[in-house]
């Protein structure tokens, strides 16, 4: 039915495969517009409990596909891009009557990322590596991340939601953010079995009240990180930022 989200219906479970191995499972339009249609597709489904998010190949997700160098500052709309299909996909997951759980098999960068933290469990593998490096092509971290860092880890996250930088599995799970397995596909199948065999309606209020706790003003948050991603997309330093990642050499930033 897609060509870049493999889904795998069982029955309450439903498995979503990131299928760009090539590309790291980057989050192109193509894929973004795919996932977002069999996120929607799966929580209309009355009969759907628990869904697993993973990738294909050795990553979960390198996050935004970046792969157009910009022809100036303001040629490619983030605030638009985020309001339209990142914040969408996001929402599905945090604001489903189902429970989510990521299965991380390799490196998650940038909106990949946020994309296993908006779950409500993570497994990841020893091998994993969590890269957050928007402010090196002049950007600050988006998807939610910032919200839901902060409130999930505290201080521990602010240098990384600051000025970047990569933490390993093992410092994920110190965290609180993931707990490290040898396979962690097969983990989140297991308990996504627990959880369809438990009293499923308790386990879904539990996540309404989770986010009246910590995640009730999202979308208050979600408006204004667009709109602040798409004043930096019109900057000097997300062209220049851009364009050295593609041209592999270092950015000569100017501050704006």
């Amino acid at each position: 039915m897609y060509r870049y989200v493999i889904v795998d219906d069982k029955g309450p479970i439903t498995i979503f495969t990131l299928n760009r191995p090539e590309r790291l499972n980057a989050l192109g339009p193509e894929l973004r517009a795919e996932l977002l249609d069999a996120l929607r597709r799966f929580n209309n489904d009355a009969g759907k409990r628990v869904g697993i998010i993973t990738g294909a190949g050795r990553a979960f997700s390198a996050g935004a596909d970046i792969s157009i160098k910009p022809s100036g500052p303001g040629t490619i709309n983030l605030e638009e891009e985020l309001r339209d299909s990142f914040h969408l996909i996001l929402r599905e997951i945090r604001f489903s009557d189902k429970l989510f759980i990521a299965a991380i098999n390799g490196v998650a960068a940038g909106a990949g990322i946020s994309l296993a933290v908006a779950c409500d469990f993570a497994f990841a593998s020893r091998n994993a590596r969590f890269v957050m490096a928007f402010q090196n092509i002049g950007l600050v971290p988006d998807t939610g991340l910032t919200l839901m860092m902060a409130r999930l880890v505290g201080a521990r996250a602010l240098r990384y939601l600051l000025i970047g930088g990569e933490f390993t599995a093992e410092e994920a799970e110190a965290m609180g953010l993931v707990r490290v397995v040898d396979d962690p596909l097969g983990e989140a199948v297991k308990l996504a079995n627990e959880i369809v065999q438990g009293p499923f309606k308790a386990y879904s209020y539990g996540k309404r009240l989770i986010n009246e706790v910590l995640f009730k003003d999202l979308d208050q948050f979600l408006a204004v990180e667009a709109r602040l991603q798409g004043e930096l997309g019109n900057t000097h330093d997300f062209v220049e930022g851009v364009s050295a990642f593609l041209e592999k050499r270092r950015p000569k930033f100017i501050g704006y």
